[in-house]
């Protein structure tokens, strides 16, 4: 059961898709098993877009049964048991974003909007540019647009699941937040900010 407290905001889970540009497409293969793809990704006016070669086991399997699952995952930090509690294992756990999506998966045939997405995908993965712009009328680009498929994930549903220690009392989070910051991992310092913005906006 996903407890309440762990529920984010459709605009939290927006702006994680934004900020991200990798995840995993779940669907079912061609020959009956479940699939699981790690790509590249970029969310875009409300969808999600991804591309690849024309042919393989994942076309093949949307093309089957276009239906699929799209999930966007980071972990923030491993909380030890030790942060909280001295004797039992229990409580260790992590903190982490996650984003799932369903929807329906269709190929983009239309030129400008492939262009459109795959420039808004590489926008997102290399902002400083240094590239012609991605245009379907350049002649330059145009044996590249024919050659990739781009695909797009329509959400029918979305849901996020932002774990920062929402159900862990006031006194057992102040362990957790002193053992963070004197461990001073990448990443702890991040994790004691968004606790701490959470506490404040509850």
């Amino acid at each position: 059961m996903r407890r309440k407290e762990f529920k984010a905001e459709e605009q939290a889970c927006i702006d994680f898709l934004a900020e991200k540009h990798d995840g995993v497409l779940t669907f079912s293969g061609a020959d009956g098993w479940p699939k699981a793809v790690p790509l590249n990704y970029v969310w875009h006016d409300g969808a999600v877009y991804f591309h690849g070669s024309k042919q393989g086991e994942k076309m093949a399997g949307i093309a089957e049964n276009p239906r699929a699952e799209f999930v966007v995952y980071q972990a923030h930090a491993f909380i030890p048991s030790y942060f909280s509690d001295p004797y039992l294992a229990c409580p260790a756990t992590v903190f982490f974003r996650s984003v799932r999506i369903r929807g329906t998966v269709s190929q983009v045939d239309n030129a400008e909007e492939k262009a459109e997405a795959l420039a808004e995908l590489l926008r997102s993965m290399q902002p400083e540019g240094g590239h012609a712009p991605i245009d379907a009328s350049d002649p330059r680009y145009l044996p590249s647009l024919r050659g990739v498929a781009v695909m797009r994930l329509d959400a029918e549903s979305m849901t996020g699941k932002f774990k920062f220690g929402q159900n862990v009392p006031g006194a057992k989070k102040e362990k957790i937040l002193e053992g963070l910051r004197e461990r001073a991992l990448p990443g702890d310092a991040d994790t004691i900010a968004r606790i701490r913005s959470i506490d404040e906006n509850r």
